[in-house]
């Protein structure tokens, strides 16, 4: 199952789509791959992945919690949210979130 995942990798699964098919955490999948030394790639967040994490954090979710949702990392999604415009909240400010 291990090759399979690394195979997986290389030939261009993301980790966010590893951990979901495999049932782990994308950090375990990290973690996974650096054990065995597998070089990362860099992903960059797409047009649909800042959608996504932009109606997340709209809709009262902090950039942590974004984070956890999207697999990619705050400071990323944090990035592309200040380069899109959208409006940030103060750090330690989230928005009550109905679940």
């Amino acid at each position: 199952m291990i090759e399979q995942l690394i195979q997986a990798y290389r030939d261009g699964a993301s980790t966010a789509e590893l951990a979901k098919r495999y049932r782990v955490s994308k950090s375990a999948i990290l973690e996974l791959l650096t054990k065995r030394d597998v070089p990362r790639r860099y992903q960059p967040l797409t047009e649909a992945d800042i959608d996504r994490a932009e109606r997340l954090y709209i809709d009262g979710h902090s950039l942590t919690a974004c984070s956890g949702l999207t697999g990619f990392p705050a400071s990323s999604i944090n990035r592309a949210l200040n380069k899109r415009g959208t409006p940030m909240r103060s750090a330690g400010r989230s928005r009550s979130v109905g679940l």
